[in-house]
């Protein structure tokens, strides 16, 4: 199951967020702030309604705390991941 970076809307696996790449993110908790395809996508800006989007899912990562799998099934349910 996945989880959205909220800077670049990029989902990533969440085992590759835990274990594989730890380091490469900045978050809190649920919450990516920064991710390594931030850079990329620089070049390429959000659209109002993604940024809007993805501004609705950094207000709710705080409420799961450190459930990656509680957050990203209620990405997956809110059809937030595609």
């Amino acid at each position: 199951m996945d989880i959205i970076c909220t800077n670049c809307g990029e989902p990533y696996d969440t085992d590759f967020i835990l274990h594989d790449a730890p380091t490469e993110f900045k978050r809190n908790g649920c919450l990516i702030t920064a991710c390594p395809c931030c850079e990329d996508r620089r070049s390429s800006p959000l659209s109002p309604d993604q940024r809007e989007r993805l501004q609705a899912i950094a207000e709710i990562a705080p409420l799961f705390g450190d459930d990656f799998d509680g957050f990203a099934a209620f990405l997956e349910d809110m059809s937030y991941i595609e």
